[in-house]
């Protein structure tokens, strides 16, 4: 239940508008594969452990960011559809997740499936009613509209996010170091490839009203379907990543703490009001910020992952040039909608595992004097 989040909750809705069924099923088949992938590639708990004891940093950094993307995506997304109110109510909601995630023992899966009951309710009064399913076409005059040929581009993104993310991923790995190996595989497949897959269906089912911001007045219902469903998601992951950073943080400096409370600060702001870039006159300012949080997901992450905790370990320093190097082409591909880009772009990290060393380079000796 960790995984639907404000990705799984909305960007298939912009996929759907942009590119139609290959777009949905580009993005939904490397995210359940890759997710349920880490339940068999780490063997066991001691595995999970071990990785995440090298790479805390990073791991703490994947939850920070996860949590300031729900930030804004609430600030932006959840506020037009449940009101000005629905600070407080995710505020309430968050805490109660995170008393209940305290609980030793069975918190953390009582907490889960109350989440997955409150979103099969949704989605039972949605279909009872017969507001959804109402999937979103890509509009034939509208500027955002790509040829379906496009998802290809799309593709190796998708899979190098999908497949890499996860490693990093606090619940993720809180999931893998409390079952036997046995039962991890068994876990990470039903939940990824059966109860994950539901969710995202979920998120096509209402993507049709979603694409006009549900306009209260023409779909009063499916405010309160879709507000149900991403304020219960959004504050059980944002929780369990709280959770998860409390146990791994020893300490938090009096600066660290005013650091990232002026970004949660930042991330409100720019949900409220978002500001308007020169760059693409197709994509309003709030989607733009939307996809520049994917950069971490699609490029930033997966980059760390790719060349630090695969085999053929690189540098820090190949990780930052490579992600330099492939940010102005995920700009070009994400922003401007020019996702051939996104070869390139996508072509640079992988490309920056290679040794560019000569193993049996020979080099000139200075010649002894005499």
């Amino acid at each position: 239940m960790s995984w639907t989040w404000c990705i799984g909750m909305f960007l298939p809705v912009i996929l759907l508008r942009d590119l139609g069924w290959p777009g949905f099923w580009v993005f939904a088949i490397p995210n359940c594969l890759g997710a349920a992938a880490m339940g068999w590639v780490l063997r066991d708990p001691a595995q999970s452990r071990r990785l995440v004891d090298r790479h805390e940093s990073a791991c703490i950094w994947f939850s920070l960011i996860t949590i300031l993307f729900h930030t804004f995506f609430a600030a932006w997304i959840i506020r037009r559809f449940a009101g000005p109110a629905s600070g407080a109510i995710l505020a309430v909601a968050f805490t109660f997740f995170w008393i209940l995630l305290q609980w030793p023992g069975v918190g953390k899966f009582l907490a889960a499936v109350l989440v997955l009951t409150v979103s099969l309710i949704a989605l039972a009064i949605g279909l009872y009613r017969g507001d959804i399913p109402y999937v979103t076409q890509p509009l034939a005059l509208s500027p955002t509209t790509l040829p379906p040929s496009d998802a290809l581009w799309l593709a190796p993104v998708c899979l190098f996010g999908f497949l890499l993310c996860p490693y990093l991923d606090l619940t993720f790995h809180a999931a893998r170091q409390a079952t036997a190996p046995a039962e991890g595989r068994v876990a990470f497949t039903l939940g990824f490839c059966v109860l994950f897959p539901l969710m995202i269906l979920f998120t096509a089912a209402y993507s049709g009203p979603v694409v006009l911001f549900l306009a209260r007045h023409l779909y009063p219902q499916m405010v309160f379907i879709v507000a149900l469903h991403m304020i219960a998601h959004s504050a059980f992951t944002s929780a369990a990543h709280a959770r998860q950073l409390a146990g791994r943080v020893r300490s938090i400096s009096l600066r660290q703490f005013a650091i990232f409370a002026l970004a949660l600060v930042v991330a409100v702001i720019l949900g409220i009001a978002p500001p308007r870039f020169p760059l693409n006159h197709n994509l309003a300012g709030g989607e733009i910020v939307y996809r520049a949080f994917l950069g971490f997901y699609g490029l930033i992450f997966p980059a760390y992952v790719w060349l630090r905790i695969t085999p053929g370990r690189r540098s820090i320093y190949r990780v930052a040039f490579a992600v330099a190097a492939a940010i102005p082409m995920f700009c070009l591909g994400f922003i401007q909608q020019w996702t051939l880009w996104l070869l390139p772009g996508v072509a640079i990290p992988l490309l920056a595992k290679l040794n560019f060393t000569p193993r049996n380079a020979s080099f000139p000796q200075k010649k002894a004097n005499g």
